[in-house]
């Protein structure tokens, strides 16, 4: 039915294009270099992720009942509207910047929205239609350690790029072109891997009613499964926005006070040059750390004796590594380059999980609605971001990063009352 190889490759491939992002480790500086406040910056940001929660789920459906190849194809196609849309920045001066900036994110964002979700969903539709599912943590793990490895390529490559051109509307270009060659592969995938509910749809053997009621009491009628959702949901939340949206203005506060700008003026060369490059290679060593822990991630499952042991230890690490963080803020001339060192460490700690946590799920998903379950998880990431990052904003306009760091560990603490049981886990060892 498949050619395992060629399978295979194209899932490696479509990590590489996805984070083929060159603007992404600079997109938070890109917003305070035009002028956007923490505040405006966290509004924007929290705007787009409701965005994603608003189409989230009902991408998932979509993916399930129409097909999660298209799904997916359609995804970069979005991305590669938004990516020029910021590469236009400040070309329409009617548009004022801030709406602008918006409609780019919205266009990602719908992007988001079908994406998350689906190609998980065809690589374990692809596992077990190979009855290799049992293999679902090594492949995971394997392509997220490409993604992260891309990443990493695209940072160091990004930073360079930009202290050499001075111009960030280049990074956004190229992300584009990676974007067009995404929606190109997913047009190779076979039509086999649309998805259960696509297949059955067609035979007009299940009723979408029916299909859709099923992910809800799959989930709530477990209360291990809650369990693994609500702490899923605090972790990856507060990780992405500690990672994503203020490791840069970290990095950025830290460079300041050595006299290194991230876009130096013009007539500037030699170190104080090199604030870009300095940004690229912080990403690109974060995640290449991010790749080792998504490849080591099998083996850290076997070394911990069951998937919720796992989840449950690197929650707890991840815990102490943001409130040391907090710490390192007090003083940055200190404590940049031990703050700098935990975030690299929750790096290696989210994507050391990641791939551990969508197998636990796996085993307690059915077939037909996993674009669809996973889809709900992601928006109630989407969603609890979209609702911090304001507050986020205002809490570093006001006091400075020291306080997002203090509140992500607030938060984090929440989700020590959902510890995950071993014995419920160690149960539900086969796909469901």
């Amino acid at each position: 039915m498949f050619n395992a190889t060629h399978m295979i490759l194209r899932f490696y491939l479509y990590s590489f294009f996805k984070n083929l992002r060159f603007a992404d480790p600079f997109l938070i500086l890109y917003f305070l270099e035009l002028g956007l406040s923490y505040s405006e910056i966290g509004l924007l940001l929290g705007l787009q992720h409701l965005v994603t929660v608003l189409l989230e789920f009902p991408s998932g459906i979509f993916a399930d009942h129409w097909g999660r190849r298209r799904a997916t194809a359609l995804c970069f196609a979005f991305y590669t509207l938004s990516f020029c849309g910021f590469g236009m920045t400040g070309q329409l001066t009617a548009v004022p910047v801030i709406f602008w900036l918006g409609g780019c994110l919205a266009l990602f964002a719908l992007g988001e929205a079908l994406r998350t979700g689906s190609h998980k969903a065809i690589m374990l539709d692809y596992l077990d239609s190979t009855d290799q599912s049992a293999l679902a943590t090594q492949l995971l793990g394997r392509t997220r350690s490409v993604s992260k490895i891309t990443s990493a390529a695209a940072a160091v490559s990004g930073g360079v790029l930009l202290a050499w051109s001075r111009d960030y509307g280049l990074l956004f270009y190229l992300s584009a072109g990676a974007a067009v060659c995404g929606f190109l592969l997913l047009l190779t995938y076979p039509r086999a891997l649309e998805g259960d509910s696509f297949r059955a749809r067609q035979s007009k053997s299940v009723s979408s009613e029916e299909s859709l009621r099923k992910p809800f009491r799959m989930m709530w009628q477990q209360a291990n499964f809650r369990r693994l959702f609500i702490q899923s949901v605090l972790f990856e939340s507060q990780l992405k926005m500690i990672l994503k949206y203020f490791t840069q203005p970290f990095l950025k506060t830290g460079l300041a006070l050595f006299g290194l700008p991230i876009v130096p003026p013009a007539g500037v060369s030699g170190l104080e040059s090199a604030g870009a490059i300095w940004v690229g290679l912080n990403e690109f060593l974060r995640d290449s750390l991010g790749a080792l822990g998504a490849r080591f991630s099998p083996g850290y499952e076997l070394q911990a004796g069951s998937r919720s042991h796992a989840l449950n230890r690197i929650y707890l690490v991840g815990f102490f590594a943001v409130l040391f963080l907090a710490g390192c803020a007090v003083n940055l001339k200190w404590g940049l380059l031990p703050g700098l060192l935990l975030l690299m460490g929750l790096t290696l700690l989210q994507n050391l999980r990641r791939p551990i946590f969508v197998s636990a799920l796996n085993t307690q998903m059915l077939k037909t609605e996993r674009a669809s379950v996973l889809s709900l998880e992601s928006v109630s990431r989407a969603v609890t971001v979209a609702v911090l990052l304001p507050l986020f904003g205002l809490a570093a306009d006001q006091f400075g990063l020291l306080a997002v760091w203090i509140l992500a560990a607030v938060i984090l603490l929440v989700g020590f009352l959902f510890q995950i049981q071993l014995e419920e886990m160690s149960r539900q060892e086969s796909p469901g």
